[in-house]
């Protein structure tokens, strides 16, 4: 089997901006884990397309981007090229979208989620609603407009606004009154950011692998999450660093996977832990991709969690066929990004 496999950063997705050293590491970390557990699995070649700023990477096919290249030319001639294509790309401005909706055109296996879950997803107040409406705790999220227009929450110890279509904790701040709030919405046209209650807590995600609106529990992983000034600054995750709550955790996981179905493969969700009840957390966001967590997967569970995903997904209208996932270890593994 021939996978594309499609970092958006060291793919090219920057080949023509300057590299922010945060994501950058970030994508590299994910790209790196990814292609060393496909390494180990028999009948797979890899393909990459790479930034020409960075080195190539130790694959059987890598293709580098020059400045004057048409990356989107390149990605989809990759794509023509393979058997299956692993994305990993931000949600923002539409770009995971738009990949995943050109696999689709070319009919080749997408070893993620299909474009509905990702439609759905890179909305985090359309992907609140939804999980909301099926009863699931969430913290509220309103677009900016509505915030404006509507009531406020009594005894909010300030808000959290951020792009609605955001990754990792780019463009976030926490403000602490209602002034604030305003003004910030009022600068550059941010009506379509969304604007959340401060909830006081642990920052925590899970990972998990999802189908047909089943989940496998991979890990529940504390979020390091550097709060100073009114922003936010993402540094990694202790992977099971919360497994104390792994009932709670994987009892959330299956009614997320109920709810939205269309999720498949590896799934990464946000969550907060109140300080009230830590053992109710609520959900901040759903990533239809893999996440940072991914790179210490391997040495938590003690599998390689791409060939299962292989097994998850890799046979076109075997969809209904059993899928176990094997028995997993719970260690305690620190992912840090270095600043």
């Amino acid at each position: 089997m021939k996978i594309f496999v499609c970092e958006f950063i060291t793919s090219g997705g920057l080949y023509r901006e300057s590299l922010t050293a945060g994501l950058l590491m970030e994508g590299l970390m994910m790209r790196n884990a990814l292609l060393a557990d496909l390494a180990g699995i028999r009948d797979v070649e890899v393909l990459c397309a790479y930034d020409h700023r960075l080195p190539a990477p130790e694959v059987q096919h890598a293709i580098m981007v020059r400045a004057l290249d048409d990356v989107w030319q390149i990605w989809e001639g990759l794509i023509k090229q393979s058997d299956a294509v692993w994305l990993i790309a931000p949600e923002t401005s539409g770009t995971l979208l738009r990949l995943t909706e050109q696999v689709d055109r070319h009919g080749k296996l997408l070893l993620g989620c299909p474009a509905i879950a990702v439609s759905l997803t890179s909305s985090k107040q359309a992907t609140v609603h939804a999980l909301m409406q099926a009863g699931i705790g969430c913290v509220p999220t309103s677009t900016a407009q509505e915030w404006l227009a509507g009531e406020r929450l009594p005894g909010v110890a300030g808000w959290v606004v951020k792009p609605d279509d955001g990754v990792s904790c780019e463009g976030s701040a926490h403000l602490h009154d209602e002034k604030e709030v305003t003004e910030w919405i009022m600068q550059n046209g941010r009506l379509t950011h969304i604007v959340q209650p401060w909830r006081p807590g642990e920052a925590a995600s899970i990972s998990m692998l999802c189908r047909n609106g089943r989940s496998w529990l991979l890990s529940c992983n504390r979020q390091k999450v550097l709060h100073d000034s009114g922003r936010f600054c993402y540094q990694g995750s202790v992977i099971n660093g919360l497994s104390q709550y792994w009932d709670s955790f994987a009892l959330l996981a299956q009614q997320i996977a109920q709810t939205v179905p269309e999720l498949t493969g590896y799934v990464g969700v946000d969550l907060i832990l109140g300080s009230d009840d830590p053992a109710m957390p609520e959900v901040l966001e759903i990533n239809p991709r893999l996440t940072t967590s991914y790179v210490g997967l391997r040495r938590a569970t003690g599998i390689n969690v791409a060939e299962q995903i292989l097994n998850l997904l890799a046979e076109k209208g075997q969809e209904n066929v059993p899928f176990h996932l094997p028995r997993i270890s719970r260690n305690i593994i620190d992912v840090t990004l270095k600043q």
